[in-house]
This record gives C-alpha cells, structure tokens and sequence, in this order.
C-alpha cells in the first residue's frame, strides 16, 4: 500500500494534503529528495527537511531519516550540500550530484515501505523525468499518483492534461486522480472543466479544497515566506537576508500579542520593535548582505534576538578555516554585538536540545550547526546546553547584553518566552502540541472536502 501525491508545479499544497492523508490513512510520511533550508533532526540524530518532520509529528511519528532520504541545502558558489538518509556528504556541484541519482535511486528504492504516503517535489518536468525520485520513478516502480492543482495561480485543468500527455504511455495510467486545491467560489464553476480532464485522462476527480488565509501549516521554505501574527502591542521584524533557514520556529508567535513582518529592506522598518535575526545556512553571505543594505544602524538601536546564525552574525568574529560556510576558508568580522568568536568545524552537530538557564528553567529545541561559541573579553553565557539527543553534554551557549539577546537552539520560543522582557507575550503551546493541533486541522479539512474512500482504494493498489 502506497501512494504519491504530485502536481505540476510547487507550492501546490502537496505538503498540506500529505500531512492530512497521513493521519487519515494510518501511513507513513516519506519525500526521496528536498530542496529545503528549513531542516529538523531526526530520532537517529540525523537531518531531514523540516516539512516531513512537520508530518511525522503530526501523526504521532517520531522523525526519521529514512522519511525524507535526500535533502539538499544550496549553499555558496552554486553548490549544494547533499544530506543522505540523514548524513552530509559536504557540497557538490550540481553536475556531480546527477551523476549519483542512479545509485541514490537504487538505496532509496529499496528503503520504501507499505503504507507510505509519498509527497514529490516541485511538478513532473520533461527534461527531469529520469532523475525524479520523487513522483517519476516511484510511479515506474508501480506506485499511484494523485496531482494536487493549486486553482488559485490558474492553469490547473491545461496543466494536469499536460503532465498526462507528457509522461510515456506505459506510466500514464499511474495517474489516477486529482484534486483541485485553493479555490474562491462556488464549485459548481468548475463543473465542466472536471468533466473535460476526467474524460480526456481517465483520472478521478476527488474533491476541492477551499482557499484559507489562516495559516494551516508551518512553512516549508522561502517560498511560502509571508507575514503573520495579529497581535497589536508589539512590532517584530525578521530580517529576510539570503539564505535564510528555519524561519519558520518563530511561528511560535503566530499565538501572541505581537505582529510579525519578514523585512528586506532597512527603509521598511519603521515602527518595529524587536528585529529577529534568523538562522543562516551562509552566515558570510548575510552579514555581507545585511552591511550592505545598511541595517547596521537598525540593529544597533533596536531589541535584537538572534538565533543559531543570527547569533553566531552578532559575535566579534566568524573563522571558516574549511570553507564550508563561505565557500572558501576565510576569517571576517561579526557585527560586534558580542565578544565571543565562532568557528566552523566540519562536523554538524544535529541534534534534539536542551538548554538550563541561569534562572534553573529549561529551554528545549534543536541545533543544526557548525559553528562553535568560544567565549572571549567580557561575555557570559546565557545558558548551558545540558542534553543532545538523549546524552549527557556541558556546552556554553547563549549571550545577553543590554537589549540584545542571542542563542544556538532553534524552537526554544514554543518552551521558554526568552522576548518575555521585551514586552512579548507568547501564548502558543510547545512545539509538537502545535503542530498536532495543526494536522488535526488539517485532517479535518481534508476528510470534508476529498474522497477518501476513494483515495484508499487507490492507496491500497500501491505496491
């Protein structure tokens, strides 16, 4: 048993019917490859792309490497670090890692298991086909597909007949359905444009999902970067430099008295409290950038918190000596906040966190770095990293000075309000009770809206 769900383009809703048909299926979440700067760590201590973590948790799974195989994290240079089933194999160039698809595809083939709901990446191309791991392939090993279409950017019917068209005759009866997803109006107007595809392809039309501004699901990438929060006694600003990564663990705003904008520009911060400097899969490239925008001056006069490589961007002085956050191994100047210097080694450490503050309290969350914190002049930790992955550990971490606040545990807003003397109120539970209560809306959504009769017995013809 077994199926995936596609479209024919990203940022389709894939991600959101998956997490819903996982819980309503009894399956297991499972994408071959990722493309994605948000990550999380799995039970193993390894990294998989956060939205399949998302899933996991969601239905009362425990992350798994062997949910999300390959994750890739563009990086400096045109490169790409390529995470497999958990582990980095450093940055390749795009040509070499096409070259590795064949023997990638042979490992992960034989890792797919009954009752997987599998999610594919971005739509079905004709000049990617043989390297898809993620809907092409798996549909040649049997499995049925589904195609997602977001209605509300246009072209869904014209495109869903072109994907059936393009793909060879021996693999288009893998298609067997559809869903329309984000629509505005009454389903009605879409009557005869259901019947035209379903006549032309044999697929099964199997529901429409309405279009919600809530925010249903925590965000994958930067795609899906959008302001959020309606609280009205405080301004948060993100600032949204290049290569920004895990974003999305500030959603745990979303329940709070704070309004939060994701910034580019240093003439758009006008009445904004708080700015947040999010993690940084290239710590170089965002300091240069952020210097370059002339946000220096904002930052210095205004309430900062920073997290992983927004803390590590405050520090004295970052030293890269493999290159593997800059490109090339490099020493450059941090912005001075702090007194501390950073070093990149090349071991990642990936792990489940947990932080005891000064004040005896916890804080829990996850670390996804390279950089180590060595403590010069003046600064003082903030906390003491007591637990990763279950073990034993005695690492410094954290930094406060004045109004400015720093630390390397992502998610540590959902357990320990840390804003809570910038004049922030966090209602929002801790981070897997949220993203429970998520899917279950998500299911709900899902299960008034498609048939999901039909969709097992699809799902059950999946060898």
């Amino acid at each position: 048993m077994a199926i995936i769900i596609s479209s024919t383009m990203s940022d389709s809703g894939k991600s959101f019917v998956t997490a819903g048909l996982v819980r309503l299926l009894g399956g297991i979440p499972f994408k071959s490859q990722n493309m994605s700067l948000n990550s999380f760590p799995s039970e193993e201590g390894g990294e998989i792309a956060f939205i399949q973590a998302f899933q996991a948790i969601g239905a009362g799974l425990k992350p798994s490497s062997y949910m999300n195989p390959i994750l890739l994290k563009p990086s400096s240079s045109g490169k790409i670090e390529v995470i497999f089933f958990g582990k980095s194999l450093g940055n390749l160039r795009p040509e070499e890692y096409y070259n590795m698809i064949p023997s990638f595809w042979d490992k992960i083939k034989n890792s797919i298991k009954e009752n997987y709901v599998i999610e594919a990446a971005g739509g079905i191309e004709p000049n990617f086909m043989e390297r898809d791991l993620t809907a092409f392939l798996p549909m040649k090993e049997g499995i049925p597909s589904i195609l997602v279409l977001d209605i509300d950017r246009g072209g869904a019917f014209s495109s869903a007949y072109g994907v059936y068209q393009m793909l060879p005759p021996s693999i288009r009866n893998s298609l067997k359905g559809f869903i329309i997803n984000k629509f505005r109006g009454s389903p009605s107007l879409l009557e005869n444009a259901i019947k035209w595809l379903t006549e032309r392809t044999g697929m099964k039309f199997l529901g429409t999902i309405p279009y919600f501004d809530e925010e249903l699901i925590l965000p994958e990438d930067s795609m899906n970067i959008k302001d959020f929060g309606e609280g009205s006694e405080v301004n948060i600003a993100i600032i949204n430099y290049p290569y920004i990564s895990n974003f999305n663990e500030f959603f745990a705003l979303l329940k709070s008295n704070a309004s939060v904008r994701f910034v580019n520009n240093p003439k758009k911060l006008r009445k904004d409290d708080i700015l947040i400097l999010p993690g940084s899969r290239n710590t170089y490239e965002s300091l240069v950038w952020l210097k370059e925008r002339g946000f220096l001056e904002e930052i210095r006069k205004r309430q900062v918190l920073g997290v992983c490589g927004g803390f590590q961007i405050m520090g004295k002085k970052l030293i890269d000596p493999f290159g593997i956050e800059s490109g090339e191994p490099r020493e450059y100047d941090g912005l001075g906040i702090f007194d501390f210097v950073v070093k990149f080694e090349e071991e990642k450490v990936v792990s489940a966190s947990e932080g005891l503050l000064q004040d005896g309290s916890i804080i829990k969350g996850y670390e996804i770095r390279r950089g180590r914190i060595i403590y010069e002049g003046n600064d003082k930790p903030l906390l003491t990293i007591v637990r990763r992955n279950g073990k034993e550990v005695d690492v410094a971490d954290g930094s406060l000075k004045g109004d400015k606040l720093g630390l390397s545990i992502h998610g540590s807003l959902y357990s320990k309000n840390l804003l809570e003397n910038f004049g922030v109120k966090i209602y929002s539970r801790s981070m897997e009770e949220e993203i429970v209560y998520m899917a279950e809306k998500i299911e709900k959504i899902i299960k008034q809206n498609v048939d999901i009769d039909e969709i097992k017995e699809i799902y059950t013809q999946g060898k």
